[in-house]
Parts: structure tokens; sequence; C-alpha cells
């Protein structure tokens, strides 16, 4: 998921010259690599730089020692790896129920037992690429579905089939963003920009006392954005399907990276991205992975229903961008 944060640039350059300072409440800069991407929390605080990047590293090693595929000793691997129940922690289970709760409002186009089908257009850790047909799809279709899933009274994950595999890709970032939002609320931090992987959200204001501006990114030429938008207090997520694409070396096919959980087939329609903004970045995240997929007025139509959500879809036609907003997407980002 791709998103351009444009923060002026007279605020970078304080920020570079203020950073050596730790002892007085001025923005810090914290960034990093985590969850196979990086970060970046622009904060205002009196708390030395270096015990904030600290605490917000110890989230990310909680969120992938849950939810990371790409560790074989997480909980997640352990879930996939299993035919029997696994114990499952609190961040497992908070977003195994956001999830649930958006793949039946999404009719199911949400869906991390996806994972499957992603791993065989060798998109996910598994990076064994194959040529894909029907035949191999539909052996893989019968362990994707939600459904097949299902937490115990005794808080461990059981699978109907053991080859049910899940994969949180479409929404740990935005979870994590919220972990951090909550730490930096509880060490009394007002203002703040915290970016994950392009998930985000802004808190307050900035050093200049003005709402914080991020970029939506333009999906047809990269090198500008489609539009500037002020969110206070909310989160935005964006997602796309310029950027992460494997080509077919065989068959020369170009697959998207976010792949039909309904019917195991890479995204083939014409919307370029979807831009969620919501109350939590963990909501954002995972809808605006599966508005990708959705017919855009239906989509629209969805979103309008969900309290303090709103979407802006970009679509081409003849290499023109139609955007497609829900009811109060002005509004809440003006």
């Amino acid at each position: 998921m791709n998103i351009l944060v444009k923060i002026i640039s007279s605020l970078l350059l304080s920020l570079l010259l203020i950073s050596c300072n730790t002892d007085t409440s001025v923005y810090k800069r914290i960034q990093g690599d985590a969850l196979g991407t990086t970060y970046n929390v622009i904060v205002q605080s009196e708390l030395n730089s270096s015990k904030i990047k600290q605490s917000i590293d110890s989230i990310f090693e909680l969120v992938n020692n849950s939810m990371s595929t790409y560790r074989t000793n997480s909980i997640i691997s352990r879930v996939n790896q299993s035919q029997n129940p696994v114990k499952v922690d609190n961040h497992f289970i908070k977003v195994f129920r956001k999830s649930q709760e958006i793949w039946k409002l999404s009719n199911g186009y949400f869906d991390p037992t996806a994972g499957s089908i992603v791993n065989l257009y060798g998109m996910g850790p598994n990076t064994n690429v194959q040529s894909i047909n029907r035949y191999k799809i539909d052996s893989v279709m019968q362990y994707v579905g939600l459904d097949k899933v299902y937490l115990n009274n005794q808080n461990e994950i059981v699978k109907a089939k053991g080859g049910v595999y899940i994969d949180f890709n479409a929404i740990a970032k935005g979870y994590s963003v919220d972990l951090i939002k909550d730490l930096l609320t509880k060490i009394n931090s007002e203002n703040f920009l915290i970016e994950v992987g392009g998930e985000l959200i802004t808190m307050g204001v900035n050093e200049k006392n003005t709402k914080w501006k991020v970029a939506i990114q333009n999906p047809i030429d990269l090198s500008s954005y489609y539009t500037e938008i002020s969110i206070d207090g909310m989160s935005l997520a964006t997602s796309g399907n310029y950027r992460k694409f494997r080509i077919d070396s065989q068959t020369g096919i170009r697959y998207a990276h976010i792949v039909n959980p309904i019917d195991g087939e890479s995204m083939t329609n014409n919307i370029l991205s979807a831009s969620v903004v919501s109350s939590s970045c963990i909501e954002a995240d995972a809808w605006a992975t599966s508005l990708m997929l959705m017919d855009p007025i239906e989509a629209t139509k969805i979103i309008n229903n969900i309290e303090d959500t709103e979407v802006l879809i970009l679509t081409a036609v003849n290499d023109q961008i139609i955007p497609i907003k829900s009811e109060g997407w002005d509004l809440i980002t003006r």
C-alpha cells in the first residue's frame, strides 16, 4: 500500500536542526524498519527520542512475534503449520476479530485466509514462483474462507481444514499504527504523525501550529500526488495495484498483488487505488485492500453505512483518472 506523505519542507529542515536536542518538548523525527517496510514518526514530546524509538520497536516486535508469516516461530506460523488448535495472544485475537467483522461487512472480499492464493501467485513468504492456471487456483480455493477458522473459548485458533493459511499482511500495519498511537497518547503527546508502510494517522498540529497535511499519490504519474488532505485525529490507508505485482516469466501475464478471495483471480478491474479514512487505522488498512476488488459504486454504498469511515476510489478510463467518493469524503478531509 502506497501513499506519499507530504510534510512542508521547512518543517523537515526544522526537525533535522533540532533532532540533537532531546531534553525539551520539541518535534522529534523517529525512523526505522519494521514489518518488511519502513516507519516514520514525528512527535512533540519531552522524552528522549531513543526512548520513544525503543518503545516503538518493542511494539513491532510484539506484532511480528504474533503475526509475521516470515518468522517460522511466530504464532501465526504455528497456526498455519499445525493441524491442531493453537493458542494465540491478545494481539492475534484483536486482529482476528476485526478481520471477521470486515469479512462479513465486505461480503468476503476481505479475507486473511487468502494467504494460500497469495502464496500460489508467489507474492507471499513462499516465493516459489510458478505458472498459474485455473486447476491450480481451484486446488487451493478449498482452503480459502474465514468461515473455515474460528476462535474457541480457550483462545485457540481452530481450522476446519489443515491447509488453511492465514495472512494478516493487509491489516497488521494498520494495527501497528493504532498501537503506536496508544503509546504516544499514554506519554501525553498530543501532536504527532505516525506512518507505517504508507498507513498513517495524524493528531493535533505540526510544528507550525497548523493541521498536518498528507497527500494521496497519483497512481498514473507516480512522481506527483493526486490530492492533498487534512485528517486530524483520523487514519488514512491507501491500496493500489501500480507498484506491487509479478510478471509470469513464461506467459508475460502481469499479476497484481491483490488477489480476489472469492474466485482466486488476480485483480483485473479498472481501479487504480482506494484511499480510506477511518477513526482507526486497522479498519482503514483492511478496507483499502478489500475495496480494490469491489465494484466502486457498490463499495461506496457499503462505506456510506459505516460510521467514521470514508473512501476515495481512483479509477482509470482511457488513461484518465475518474474519482469516486463516499458521501462524507470531502467533509472529513477538508
